[in-house]
């Protein structure tokens, strides 16, 4: 029984070395703001826009500003980076 019970206990910190760097930092969670505004404003959609900027949302991006406002930045980062190069902006400075 003690063997089972140190198996399990390495099994469960040979995974938190793969858990930790997942978790979103304050830093992160502000670059995913900063890209979620720039998409927000000038290629997705924000109601006060009109029907032109919701025709050109993407799909994928709007999950991924939802994502934001949730604070999973780590899922929202990478689609809308994608989507801002693909729309020829900037990105926003991270840091």
């Amino acid at each position: 029984m003690r063997l089972g019970a140190r198996l399990i206990a390495a099994a469960c910190l040979s995974l938190l070395p793969a858990v930790s760097p997942a978790q979103t930092t304050g830093g992160d969670l502000a670059y995913c703001r900063a890209l979620s505004d720039v998409y927000v404003r000038y290629v997705g959609h924000d109601w006060q826009y009109g029907d032109r900027q919701r025709r050109q949302a993407n799909n994928d991006a709007q999950v991924a500003v939802a994502q934001c406002e949730q604070g999973n930045a780590a899922a929202a980062i990478p689609v809308l980076e994608r989507e801002l190069i693909r729309n020829k902006f900037s990105l926003p400075a991270r840091g």
